[in-house]
């Protein structure tokens, strides 16, 4: 009796160690199909081979992107699975074996933070090759608007990966929190295409600079990596500034964002065109203001809630009602769930080196592994249409219809 039952306790030991391997191996399969080995190759041509060893950076990084794919905590638990797992190996192009622990550490802690970038950039070309950035599903306010149709949706903002400064001497520079809390770290500077849940720019920069002094460069990025200028900016009040909203304006760069208080001080209110409509309780006036003597006037729309203070959003789109501007300011949200991901799902906020190197890099491959997520979920098209990433990431882990695709040969 014992005997029966440890063989078939065995049988089902064998069974799901098959499957998992069969799912690592599909990782191979996502790196082919997103393109994501073409881009390793084009960015490894120009570089050289660092190890004495039969593997390269270009291992180590596939490795990297599959211990967030498959939710690893640690590169000890990435070590562990590639040294038991054939399937895992097969993707990561180890054949003779993984590389040994140590090593991994030394290759994080040294590597070459030029071919990171620029396979992050690369793979940004590809998304928008393959139409990533067209999506519309999901975003529901950007079915509402027939005259803008063609512009993307893209928020900027900014957070902060906090870091223990014991552990990371080298952080010279804080952050101070509105509370006076001097808190280490690194600032991430993301730009997010709201209307196909992708990545556009990236930037990370020390704790203590502001996110206001990334906003050109990110612009800079997302214009470059969507090859358009036909853009809808949904911006905080971290970017606020006057001259730059007048060179959105000229550049013909559409933006909304919320009103500071002290920008009333010179300005020019034009509340003989105020219009007041009634949505979902809400009272919204729409008007006009110019601000510090731009030549621009901006449309300036106050909404009054009961009990609340009013809100108000100042933009240059004027083709839209006002409650679908309200609406786009709204849609500003997911980066902040961007944010949440990566540092809780994707293992941002926890590091696995001790070198501003390794930082960069680990920030880097926490993104391109999103961004190639990005790429597989638009290319499977259909009912992983408008998954959260996190739901995706599950799929690719449990979902046997998804496993099914990952096993046929490329």
């Amino acid at each position: 009796m014992g005997c029966t039952l440890i063989q078939e306790l065995n049988g089902c030991i064998d069974r799901n160690s098959f499957a998992l391997a069969s799912r690592y191996a599909g990782l191979k399969r996502i790196f082919t199909i997103t393109g994501f080995d073409n881009v390793l190759n084009t960015c490894w041509q120009n570089e050289l081979d660092k190890y004495r060893k039969q593997y390269s950076v270009g291992g180590e990084l596939r490795s990297i992107v599959g211990m967030h794919v498959y939710g690893m905590n640690s590169v000890d638990e990435l070590h562990e699975a590639l040294s038991s797992n054939e399937g895992l190996r097969y993707s990561c192009l180890f054949p003779n074996g993984p590389p040994s622990r140590s090593q991994m550490s030394r290759d994080i802690n040294s590597m070459d933070l030029e071919f990171v970038i620029s396979v992050f950039h690369q793979l940004k070309q590809d998304a928008q090759r393959l139409g990533v950035y067209k999506e519309t599903g999901y975003s529901e306010v950007m079915q509402k608007i027939d005259t803008l149709s063609n512009y993307l949706l893209v928020a900027l903002d900014a957070s902060l990966v906090v870091l223990n400064k014991g552990l990371f001497p080298f952080l010279k520079t804080g952050y101070y929190t509105p509370t006076g809390k001097q808190e280490y770290g690194l600032h991430i500077h993301v730009g997010h295409c709201i209307n196909a849940d992708s990545t556009t720019a990236l930037r990370i920069t020390d704790a203590n600079i502001h996110e206001t002094n990334e906003f050109e460069r990110l612009v800079t990025q997302t214009i470059q990596t969507c090859k358009t200028t036909k853009l809808i900016l949904v911006i905080d009040k971290g970017y606020y500034d006057h001259v730059r909203f007048q060179r959105l304006y000229d550049a013909k760069i559409f933006f909304v964002t919320p009103r500071k208080k002290y920008s009333l001080k010179k300005a020019i209110l034009y509340l003989d065109e105020d219009r007041e409509t009634i949505i979902d309780g809400k009272r919204i006036v729409d008007g006009y203001i110019t601000i510090n003597e731009m030549t621009a006037r901006l449309r300036w729309i106050r909404v009054y809630e009961d009990d609340k203070k009013p809100f108000e959003i100042l933009t240059n789109i004027t083709s839209l009602p006002s409650e679908i501007i309200v609406a786009l300011y709204g849609e500003r949200w997911p980066i902040e769930l961007v944010f949440k991901d990566v540092k809780q799902n994707f293992g941002l906020q926890q590091p696995i080196g001790r070198t501003m190197t390794a930082l960069v890099f680990h920030i880097y491959a926490v993104f391109i592994t999103y961004l190639l997520l990005q790429i597989f979920r638009h290319i499977l098209g259909g009912r992983y249409t408008g998954m959260s990433m996190l739901i995706f990431r599950r799929s690719i882990l449990y979902s046997d219809d998804l496993e099914m695709i990952l096993r046929k040969p490329p």
